[in-house]
C-alpha cells in the first residue's frame, strides 16, 4: 500500500511516463497481478487503444483502462452486489418527475416550480451532486438542523426541507433492489476492501485535476487495500494551497489531500516523481505559449508560423478557414487524427461545421452527446401521445406524420406526397378533434370563400379524395386504437403496454432496421449506430417506465408526462465511426493525446474565458453556508471561473507541431464580437498580427484570394461570387476553365450557377407562352393589374400556378366575399318583399342584416363562422357592419336617382354577359372576365346614364395614376362592361356616368364633443361617402344627390355657391375624359395581353412613392429580388396628379390614333 504522485506542466510526458511504466510491467510479465489505469469518461477509448497498440505492444491482458464507473462494475461483479437493477438516467427523471407531482402540494419552497420544464433536471443535478460528495437523505436531515441553527435564510431551510422530502421518497422507492447511476460508486467505496483483485493491484489514476467527495472516498479504499496507487497531476514545483489565483491551484489541493490522507491512514508515500523537461512541443512557439500565457509580464519571441491568429467577418467564414487550413494541413502529410478542433460553443458551431466540413470532404467526429428528442421514432412516440391526449390537434399529428412512421414499406416518397396533400387539406379545413371522424367534413372540392351549393365533384377532385380518405385511414385508424386502449389503461404497466402495441401493430421496428440499413448502405455508419440506440433507448424508457411503475395507478396525463420526462432525456452516446479524422471536442471535456495541431474556435469575450452566470437550485451564497457548517460540495461560481484558467492553458498547450486560434468580430446578425483577452496575449507573446479570413474571396487582396481555391466543391460558392463582381481574374478563369473540363463537374456548374442570373427570369418562347396561357387568353381585372406591377408575379401565379396553402381562418378576401353576398341577399329579399331600398328603416335592416349572415354562414369557408365561440363573436361584428351598410344603402337611397338594376353580375363564359373581348396582335385575343357588384342605372334628358358601384371592406381611392400605370384597371374594366352591354338592360346604349367604391364598415367615430342625434347621423353619413370618379354633369350630379349643398355626404363632390363644381375639392371628369379613360383601359388590357402571350416574365416590380407590390408578393423566395443588388432595381413610376394623368392618357390615344391613320 503506497501512494505515489506523478506532476508536471502541460507537455513534459506525465501520461506518457505512467503508460510507459505499465507497458514494461506487461512485457516483462504479461499475466501477473492486475493493473488498473483508471481515467476520466473522455479518455477511456484513447486510453485503452493506445495501450494495447502502442510501446510496442499487440494486445494486452494485465491492464485495464477503466473509469470508476468501470471499476465499480469490475469490483461488484466480483464481490458482489452488481444484482441490484440499475435505474438508468432516464429512468431517474421519470421517478423525480412522479415523485414532484405526488407531492407538490407538501413542497415548501419547489410548489410553484414542480410543474414547470425543466425543473426535473434541476433536481437531478442537485441530488447527484449530494451523491458525489457523500450526502444522503439521512444526512440531510443533519444538515437542515444545522442550518437552521447557524441563522441560515429561510428560503435555504425550506430548499434542504424539500430536498430532504424527495431524497427520503427516492431512497425508499430504490430499497435495496434498485440503484442509481451513482449508487455503483458509493457501493464501490464499500466493497473495495473485500475485493482480491484490488488487493493484487496497483492503481494508475490520469486526467484528473480534482476529485468529488465520492471519488476520494475510493481513493482512500484504494489507497488502504491496492497495492500501490500513482496518480497523475498536472502542476509544477512552484504550485501551492496558499494562493487561489495560481494556475495550478486545484492540482496542488489536490496533492495536498491525497498526501494528508496517506499521512492520516499511515500509508507509504512514494518519492514524488516531478518532470520538467517539455517533450511535447516540436518548436519554441509552443513551448513559449505553455510556458508564458499565464505570466504577467511575459518575455516575447519572433513567432515562426507555427501559433496562427485568424480573425473572421463572422462564424461562417471562420468555419470555411478552419476547413481550408485543415485540407492544406493534410495535403502537407498530416493526417485528419492528428487534428483537433476545440471550442465552447457547440449550440452555435456544430451546425456550421456540420454544413461546412462535409463541402471539403473533410472526416470528423463531434465528441459530444446528442439528444435524441428528433429521431423519428421518439418524436413519433411524443406526438402520438400528445395527439391522443389532445383531442387530435394538427401540430402533434402532423409532427407524427412527418416521421413516416404510420405509412406502410414501400414508395415513401409517394406516401410523403400523399400526407403533404393531407396536411393541406387538413389546414383548409380545419380538421380537428371528432371532425376526424366526420365523413361530412372529409369531402374534397374547391371552394371559393363562399359556396351555396356542393356542386359535382370532377373525377380529378373524387379521386384525390379518396387518396385523402386513404392516408387519413392510415393515421387515423391506429391513434384512434391507441386512444382506445389509453382509456382502458390502470397502471402503468398497461399504459407501457398500450404504447408498445401501437409500435408493434405498425411494425416501426422493421422500418428503423430499414433506415439504418440505407444509411450503412451510404457509409453513414455514425447515423447508422443512431437508429440502433434509438430503438434500444425507447425500449429501456418503457423498460424503466414498468419497473418503476409497472404496479402503480396512474391517469393518462400523468403516465404521458412521466414517459415525456423519460423521452426528453435519452442522448445518443457516440463512438468514433473510424480512427483517421478529426476530432472536436468542446474545451472542458476534451482530453487530447497524440495530438500535432490544434484550432482553438470561437475565441470570443465572454466566451474564453467563459462568463460564468448562476446555474442550478444552489446559489453561490447558499454553497457558502454549506460551507460554514463543514458540508462539502461542488466549486462554486468563483472557483468555476479560477478553472476557467487552467482550462485554457490546458487548451492551448495541448498541441505538438501547430496551434491555431480564430475569432469573428461579428455573429450572424452582424452584431459585433469583442476577441478574447488571450488573442493580445498570445500576439504579444509572438509578436503575430492576425490572418483575415472573410466569407468570400472578393473582399481580400488577390494574393490573399487564392487561398479560396480549395475543394471543388466548397470553391463553387466562391467562384459564383467572382462571377457575380465582374470580370475573372487568370486565376479565377482558370478555376471555371477547370469546372468545365471536368466530366463530373461540367453539368453541376450548369445548374449552380444558373441562380447568378436572378433578377433576370428568361423570357418565354411565344409557343411555349400560348401553350402555358391559352388562347385565346381567359383573363380578368386582377390579372391584367397584376402583370402592369411585376411580370414575374404574374408569371409566377398564372403561368407556374403557385400559391399559398390554404388555411382555415378567416381572411380579408373571404369576409369580402360575404359581405357582397350578404348585400345580394338583402337586395333579393327587398326585391321580394316588394318595397324599395330607400323605405327601408333601420330595424329592418338589422333584422336582414340578422337573417343574412344566418343564412350565409353555413355555406361560408366550411363553416368557419359556427366553429367556434371567437368565431361566433367575429359573426356578431360581421353582421354590424352589414347591419350598418345595408342602413347607409338605404339613406344613399333616399337622395340618389339612380337604382340598382343588375346586383353581383358575372360577365364572362357562361355567365350573365360574355366576357370583354380583347383583340391582340397577329389574331390573338384575350378575354376578360369578372364580377360586378352593382350596376345603377337612372334617365337623364330621355338618355340612360349608367355608374358602376364596387363594394371594399376596406377603405379605397381612385387615382388616375394609378389607373395610367395600369395598377387599377377595376372599376373602368367593369363599366366599360356594364355600357358595351347596356342594351342587354336598357334596350338601348347607355352613357357613362362614374366610379364609385363604397366602404362597408362598421365605423367608431371619434369626437372631442358630445353630438346631438342629427349631428352623429350627419357625421355617419360622411363616413360613408363614395370614392371615385363622378362626370362633371350637374344633372348627373344632382341624380346622385339630390340633397347637394355645398359637400356630398354620398359622392366625391363639392358645389360652389354658384352651383358649379369646386375642382379643386371634387373627383370628377369631363364625359368626353370618362370615355377616354374607357378607350385607354382598354388598351391597357390589351398591351399586357400582348405582352404575356410574347413570354415576357422579367422580375420588374414597380415603385411608386413608398409603394411596391413585394410588400405583399408571395414569391419573393421565388424571384429573389434585392434591390441593393446594383443589376436590380424598382421600376420607378412618376407619381401624377389627375388632371396630368388625364393629359397622358389623351396623349397615348391620341397617338395612336395618328400612328393607326398613317
Amino acid at each position: 500500500m503506497s501512494l505515489r504522485i506523478v506532476y508536471g506542466r502541460a507537455g513534459t510526458g506525465k501520461t506518457r511516463f505512467i503508460q510507459e511504466e505499465i507497458a514494461d510491467s506487461l512485457k516483462d510479465q504479461a499475466d501477473g497481478d492486475p493493473i488498473f489505469l483508471i481515467v476520466p469518461d473522455q479518455m477511456s477509448f484513447s486510453t485503452e487503444y493506445r495501450l494495447s497498440a502502442a510501446y510496442g505492444m499487440n494486445g494486452m491482458i494485465r491492464a485495464q483502462a477503466v473509469t470508476f464507473k468501470r471499476l465499480a462494475w469490475r469490483v461488484l461483479q466480483e464481490v458482489g452486489g452488481i444484482s441490484r437493477k440499475e435505474i438508468d438516467t432516464f429512468g431517474y427523471r421519470m421517478l423525480i418527475r412522479s415523485l414532484l407531482e405526488e407531492h407538490k402540494d407538501e413542497f415548501n419552497l419547489f410548489r410553484r416550480a414542480a410543474g414547470k420544464r425543466g425543473f426535473t433536471d434541476q433536481i437531478e443535478q442537485l441530488i447527484k451532486e449530494f451523491s458525489r460528495y457523500c450526502i444522503d437523505c439521512d444526512e440531510l436531515g443533519t444538515i437542515r438542523s444545522s442550518l437552521e441553527t447557524a441563522g441560515a435564510p429561510r428560503t435555504l431551510q425550506d430548499k434542504a426541507a424539500d430536498l430532504e422530502l424527495i431524497l427520503l421518497e427516492i431512497d425508499r422507492r430504490l430499497g435495496k433492489v434498485f440503484v442509481d447511476s451513482e449508487g455503483h460508486l458509493g457501493l464501490l467505496s464499500e466493497k473495495i476492501r473485500h475485493s482480491e483483485t484490488v488487493k493484487h493491484s496497483a492503481i494508475y489514476i490520469d486526467g484528473f485535476v480534482s476529485f468529488t467527495a465520492r471519488e476520494f472516498q475510493i481513493i482512500e479504499e484504494l489507497l488502504k487495500h491496492a497495492k500501490s496507487v500513482t496518480i497523475v497531476l498536472p502542476m509544477d514545483d512552484t504550485s501551492s494551497i496558499e494562493d487561489e489565483q495560481s494556475l495550478f491551484y486545484q492540482s496542488a489541493l489536490t496533492a495536498s489531500r491525497l498526501t494528508d490522507l496517506a499521512a492520516t491512514e499511515g500509508i507509504e508515500l512514494e518519492p514524488e516523481v516531478y518532470l520538467q523537461q517539455p517533450k511535447r512541443f516540436m518548436n519554441e512557439e509552443l513551448r513559449h505559449v505553455e510556458r508564458f500565457i499565464e505570466t504577467f509580464p511575459a518575455p516575447s519571441i519572433k513567432g515562426q508560423g507555427a501559433v496562427e491568429l485568424v480573425e473572421a467577418s463572422n462564424r461562417r467564414a471562420e468555419i470555411h478557414e478552419l476547413a481550408r487550413s485543415i485540407r492544406q494541413q493534410v495535403m502537407d502529410g498530416c493526417r485528419y487524427n492528428d487534428i483537433a478542433v476545440l471550442y465552447r460553443q457547440p449550440e452555435v458551431y456544430d451546425e456550421l461545421i456540420n454544413t461546412i466540413f462535409p463541402q471539403y470532404e473533410i472526416p470528423y467526429f463531434i465528441s459530444q452527446k446528442k439528444s435524441m428528442l428528433h429521431h423519428p421514432l421518439i418524436e413519433f412516440s411524443r406526438s402520438a401521445l400528445e395527439a391522443v391526449i389532445g383531442n387530435y390537434t394538427y401540430e402533434p399529428m402532423f409532427r407524427a406524420l412527418k416521421t413516416d412512421l404510420f405509412f406502410p414499406e414501400g414508395n415513401v416518397s409517394k406516401w410523403r406526397e400523399r400526407g403533404d396533400q393531407l396536411e393541406n387539406f387538413v389546414l383548409a379545413n380545419g380538421i380537428y378533434g371528432e371532425r376526424w371522424f366526420d365523413d361530412k367534413r372529409w369531402i374534397y372540392k374547391k371552394y371559393r370563400g363562399l359556396e351555396f351549393h356542393s356542386g359535382i365533384q370532377t373525377d380529378e377532385e373524387l379521386a384525390l379524395q379518396m387518396e385523402l380518405q386513404t392516408v387519413r385511414d392510415v393515421v387515423r385508424d391506429p391513434l384512434e386504437r391507441l386512444k382506445t386502449r389509453l382509456s382502458d389503461c390502470v397502471t402503468g404497466r398497461d399504459f407501457a403496454t398500450a404504447l408498445f402495441q401501437f409500435i408493434e401493430e405498425l411494425d416501426v421496428y422493421s422500418k428503423i432496421q430499414l433506415l439504418k440499413d440505407r444509411e450503412e448502405a451510404e457509409h453513414q455508419l455514425l447515423a447508422a449506430t443512431e437508429h440502433e440506440q434509438a430503438w434500444n433507448q425507447w425500449v429501456g424508457v418503457l423498460d424503466q417506465f414498468v419497473l418503476m411503475f409497472g404496479d402503480k395507478e396512474l391517469d393518462l396525463q400523468s403516465a404521458a408526462r412521466i414517459l415525456d420526462e423519460g423521452f426528453e432525456t435519452l442522448e445518443f452516446s457516440r463512438i468514433p465511426p473510424s480512427l483517421d479524422q478529426v476530432t472536436i471536442a468542446k474545451m472542458d471535456l476534451a482530453r487530447l493525446m497524440d495530438i500535432r495541431s490544434v484550432f482553438i474556435i470561437g475565441a470570443n469575450d465572454g466566451v474564453l474565458p467563459q462568463r460564468i452566470e448562476h446555474e442550478g437550485l444552489l446559489t453561490d451564497a447558499e454553497r457558502e453556508w454549506f460551507q460554514k457548517i463543514g458540508i462539502e460540495l461542488a466549486p462554486s461560481s468563483r472557483m468555476r471561473l479560477m478553472d476557467e484558467t487552467y482550462m485554457a492553458y490546458r487548451s492551448f498547450s495541448s498541441a505538438s507541431d501547430r496551434l491555431s486560434v480564430s475569432y469573428p468580430i461579428a455573429d450572424e446578425e452582424g452584431k459585433a464580437l469583442l476577441p478574447s483577452l488571450y488573442i493580445r496575449k498570445i500576439a504579444d507573446l509572438l509578436q503575430l498580427e492576425p490572418k483575415l479570413a472573410a466569407i468570400g474571396p472578393e473582399e481580400l487582396h488577390e494574393p490573399d484570394a487564392l487561398e479560396y481555391i480549395s475543394h471543388p466543391r466548397a470553391t463553387l460558392s466562391h467562384l459564383a461570387a467572382q462571377i457575380r463582381s465582374g470580370e475573372l481574374t487568370g486565376q479565377w478563369q482558370a478555376v471555371l476553365d477547370y469546372y468545365r473540363e471536368d466530366p463530373l463537374w461540367s453539368s453541376i456548374i450548369h445548374q449552380v450557377f444558373k441562380p447568378l442570373s436572378h433578377g433576370k427570369a428568361e423570357k418565354l418562347s411565344e409557343e411555349i407562352a400560348e401553350s402555358l396561357y391559352g388562347a385565346p387568353i381567359a383573363s380578368s381585372v386582377s390579372r391584367i393589374e397584376t402583370y402592369h406591377s411585376c411580370q414575374f408575379a404574374h408569371y409566377a401565379a398564372y403561368g407556374l400556378k403557385l400559391e399559398e396553402r390554404s388555411q382555415y381562418r378567416l381572411a380579408a378576401p373571404a369576409m369580402g366575399d360575404l359581405f357582397h353576398a350578404a348585400i345580394k341577399w338583402i337586395s333579393d329579399e327587398v326585391m321580394q318583399l316588394g318595397v324599395s331600398w330607400s323605405s327601408l328603416s333601420k330595424e329592418q335592416c338589422a333584422d336582414l342584416a340578422k337573417r343574412a349572415i344566418e343564412q350565409l354562414s353555413p355555406y361560408f369557408v366550411n363553416q368557419i363562422l359556427l366553429s367556434s365561440h371567437r368565431y361566433r363573436y367575429i359573426q356578431y361584428k360581421l353582421e354590424g357592419i352589414i347591419r350598418q351598410t345595408a342602413f347607409m344603402l338605404s339613406k344613399h337611397a333616399q337622395v340618389s336617382g339612380f337604382v340598382p338594376i343588375a346586383l353581383e353580375v358575372g360577365f364572362g363564359t357562361k355567365e350573365a354577359i360574355p366576357p370583354l373581348d380583347i383583340p391582340l396582335e397577329r389574331g390573338r385575343k384575350m378575354n376578360v372576365r369578372g364580377r360586378i357588384d352593382r350596376i345603377d342605372s337612372t334617365d337623364i334628358g330621355g338618355k340612360p346614364y349608367l355608374r358602376v358601384v364596387d363594394y371594399k371592406s376596406s377603405k379605397q381611392g381612385l387615382d388616375l395614376g394609378e389607373v395610367y400605370h395600369g395598377l387599377a384597371l377595376q372599376t373602368f374594366t367593369y363599366l366599360d362592361v356594364a355600357l358595351t352591354h347596356s342594351k342587354r338592360w336598357l334596350g338601348e346604349q347607355a352613357e357613362p356616368a362614374g366610379v364609385l367604391y363604397f366602404h362597408m364598415h362598421n365605423p367608431m367615430l371619434k369626437m372631442t364633443k358630445l353630438l346631438t342625434a342629427e349631428e352623429l347621423e350627419e357625421e355617419l353619413a360622411k363616413s360613408f361617402k363614395m370614392n371615385g370618379l363622378v362626370v362633371e354633369d350637374p344633372e348627373v350630379i344632382q341624380a346622385m344627390d339630390a340633397q347637394i349643398d355645398g359637400y356630398s355626404n354620398v359622392i366625391p363632390v363639392r358645389l360652389n355657391k354658384n352651383g358649379s363644381v369646386s375642382k379643386g375639392s371634387s373627383k370628377t371628369v369631363e364625359k368626353d375624359d370618362m370615355e377616354t379613360i374607357r378607350k385607354f383601359v382598354r388598351k391597357k388590357h390589351q398591351g399586357a395581353g400582348n405582352g404575356i402571350l410574347d413570354g415576357n416574365t422579367a422580375v420588374s416590380p414597380y415603385r411608386l412613392k413608398d409603394d411596391t407590390p413585394c410588400q405583399f408578393c408571395n414569391f419573393r423566395a421565388v424571384c429573389q429580388f434585392d434591390p441593393s443588388d446594383p443589376e436590380q432595381s424598382y421600376r420607378k413610376l412618376p407619381v401624377l396628379s389627375s388632371d396630368q394623368a388625364v393629359e397622358k392618357i389623351r396623349k397615348e390615344l391620341s397617338a395612336d390614333d395618328t400612328g393607326k391613320t398613317e
